[in-house]
C-alpha cells in the first residue's frame, strides 16, 4: 500500500517532488498511467512509498515531422498519439500493443513491450530521454544536453556509454520525456493465417519460421502462434456452469467447443507490411518457405474483410461466430496499421463467462480481475518449443489454471511467450494457486532454458523466483548505490 499519491501537472514539478522526498527520506514509486495490467498495475513493490502518477504529463511535440521524430511525456497514451497524428493527416504509425488506447507509450517502451507494427521492439524506437535522478538533478541524453535535439532524436546510441538502458526495467530515475522514431505506414497491410491440426505441425512451423523471418523480415514484422484454448478465450464465453471451482475446462468439453467454433489445435497469425505491388510476391515467397505439411495460408486485407462481412450478414443468425472472427481479424489489421485496439484486454474478464462490451472502458485492476502474465523468452527451435509447450500445459493444469498461451516472434531466433494466469480473486485459495502456478512456471521454464523477459511487482516483493534470478549484477548494484544511496526511486523494482 502507498502512503500517498501525487500527480504533477508539469514536468518541472517532478524535480521538486524528488527534492521533498529526499528531505524526508520517503521513497517514490513512479507510474505512467498505471495500466501495467498483469504485471502489478500501479502497485509499488514495497509498502510506504508515495506513488508519483505521471498521467497528467501529456505533451506531444514533433522534433521533426518529416523524419517522424516525436517527443512524448509519460501520460501520452496510444489513443492520444493516434488522434494527434490522425487529426493532422499524417501517415506515421503508433507503436501499439493489444492493451488498448489508454496505455502509456513511454511506460510500455521502458518495460520493453512489443507489438505487430514494423516497430516490433518498442524500446528500440526510443532514441533519447530526460529523467529526474534521486538527488533532484536532471539527466539528459548527451546530444540533447548539447542542444542537438534533432541528432539526439535520430540516433539512439548517442555517444559514450549507453546510459539510457539503465532506465529501461530500471529504477535509476523518473523519466519525464523521451523521443521516439515513428515508422511510416506502408501502402499495403494484410494478415495471414494458418490452421495447424497437431503439435507436430507446430514443430514444423517453428523450424520454418526462422527462414521466413530471415528472408522476409522486412515485410513480415511479427507472427503469433496461439494454442486452441487461447483462441477459444477470444471467441467463446467461458462455460462457468460446466467447470468446477479450482478446475479447468475438460479435454472433452474443450474439443467440443473448439470444434463448434472451427478452432484448430494451433492458429498461426502473421502480418505483412509492403508496397502494394509487392503483395503477391511476398505471399508467394511466404508459401514457398512454409513446410509442405501445412495448408496454404489464408490472406486477409481491408477489402477482403469488407467482402466477408457483407456476405456473412446475409447468412442465418447462426453466423454470429463468423462475424466475431471477422471482428478479430479487423482488430488485428488495425493493430498492424498502428491503430490502438483492446484486442488482449477482454481476456482478463474471460472467467466471468461474459464478454465485455467492445465500447466499454476496461480496467482489469479496477474491476477486480485476476491476471498475472508469465512471459518467458523461448529459442526458436523445436527442441525448446516442444518441451516448453508440454511444461506450460501440465503445470497450469496442475494448479487449476487454464493453459492459454501465445508464442510471438521477436526476431528470426527468438519467441516471447505470453501465458495469462487467470483466476477469480473472490474464490477461496485462487490467489495463492495463481502465484504458486507463476512461481512453478518460472522455475520449470528456467530448467528448459526459458527465462522471463519481464516481471511483476509482486515477483520482486515476494521473491517468487529462484535466487539467481533475484540477484542483480554487482555493477548494477554499485551504480544504484552510487546514484540513489537512500533507495529513493522505486525501491525493490527489478530487485534493486
Amino acid at each position: 500500500m502507498p502512503i500517498a499519491v501525487v500527480r504533477p501537472q508539469a514536468g518541472d514539478q517532478v524535480a521538486k517532488i524528488v527534492e521533498i522526498a529526499a528531505r524526508f527520506k520517503t521513497p517514490l514509486y513512479p507510474i505512467s498511467t498505471g495500466r501495467n495490467w498483469g504485471y502489478g498495475a500501479a502497485t509499488p513493490v514495497q509498502r510506504g512509498c508515495t506513488v508519483v502518477d505521471l498521467s497528467d504529463l501529456r505533451a506531444i511535440r514533433f522534433v521533426d515531422e518529416q523524419l517522424g521524430l516525436i517527443e512524448l511525456e509519460p501520460g501520452v497514451t496510444q489513443g492520444m498519439l493516434h488522434e494527434f497524428l490522425d487529426t493532422r493527416g499524417l501517415d506515421w504509425m503508433v507503436p501499439v500493443h493489444g492493451g488498448g488506447p489508454d496505455c502509456s507509450l513511454l511506460g510500455n517502451a521502458l518495460e520493453r513491450g512489443y507489438g505487430l507494427t514494423p516497430t516490433t521492439d518498442h524500446f528500440a524506437a526510443l532514441t533519447s530521454l530526460e529523467a529526474v535522478l534521486a538527488d533532484g538533478s536532471t539527466y539528459q541524453s548527451p546530444f540533447r544536453k548539447l542542444g542537438l535535439d534533432l541528432i539526439a532524436a535520430a540516433h539512439r546510441w548517442q555517444i559514450g556509454p549507453y546510459v539510457e538502458g539503465l532506465f529501461s526495467q530500471g529504477n535509476f530515475g523518473i523519466v519525464t520525456r523521451a523521443t521516439f522514431e515513428l515508422q511510416r505506414r506502408p501502402e499495403h497491410v494484410e494478415a495471414f493465417f494458418l490452421r495447424l491440426r497437431d503439435d507436430s505441425q507446430l514443430c514444423a512451423i517453428v523450424e520454418s519460421l526462422r527462414t521466413v523471418l530471415a528472408d522476409l523480415g522486412g515485410s513480415i514484422a511479427g507472427v503469433n502462434l496461439m494454442n486452441d484454448r487461447r483462441v477459444l478465450s477470444m471467441s467463446r464465453p467461458y462455460p462457468v456452469d460446466q467447470v468446477e471451482p479450482g478446475d479447468i475446462i475438460s479435454e472433452s468439453l474443450c474439443h467440443q467447443m473448439t470444434a463448434s467454433a472451427g478452432i484448430s489445435r494451433w492458429t498461426v497469425a502473421g502480418v505483412i507490411h509492403c508496397p502494394t505491388d509487392m503483395r503477391r510476391t511476398v505471399r508467394k515467397l511466404l508459401w514457398r518457405r512454409l513446410p509442405d505439411s501445412v495448408s496454404r495460408p489464408i490472406h486477409m486485407n481491408r477489402r477482403r474483410v469488407r467482402v466477408a462481412r457483407a456476405i456473412t450478414k446475409r447468412l442465418p443468425i447462426g453466423s454470429r461466430s463468423v462475424l466475431q472472427q471477422i471482428d478479430s481479424i479487423e482488430s488485428l489489421l488495425d493493430l498492424a496499421d498502428g491503430i490502438p485496439r483492446r484486442v488482449a484486454l477482454p481476456l482478463a474478464y474471460w472467467l466471468r463467462g461474459e464478454q465485455p462490451e467492445s465500447s466499454a472502458e476496461l480496467n482489469p485492476a479496477r474491476d477486480g480481475c485476476g491476471l498475472l502474465w508469465y512471459s518467458p523468452l523461448v529459442p526458436m527451435k523445436q527442441e525448446f518449443v516442444e518441451p516448453y509447450v508440454q511444461m506450460v500445459e501440465s503445470t497450469c493444469a496442475s494448479f487449476g489454471i487454464e493453459p492459454l498461451f501465445t508464442l510471438t516472434t521477436l526476431s528470426d531466433r527468438l519467441f516471447d511467450s505470453t501465458v495469462p494466469i487467470l483466476y477469480r480473486p473472490e474464490e477461496p485459495g485462487a490467489i495463492e494457486r495463481a502465484h504458486a502456478c507463476y512461481a512453478a512456471l518460472v522455475a520449470e521454464g528456467i530448467k528448459l532454458g526459458c527465462v522471463p523477459y519481464r516481471m511483476s511487482t509482486r515477483t520482486f516483493a515476494e521473491g517468487e523466483t529462484p535466487g539467481t534470478m533475484s540477484e542483480a549484477t554487482n555493477l548494477t548494484k554499485q551504480l544504484k548505490d552510487a546514484t540513489d544511496p537512500n533507495g529513493l526511486i522505486a525501491p525493490g523494482r527489478y530487485f534493486l
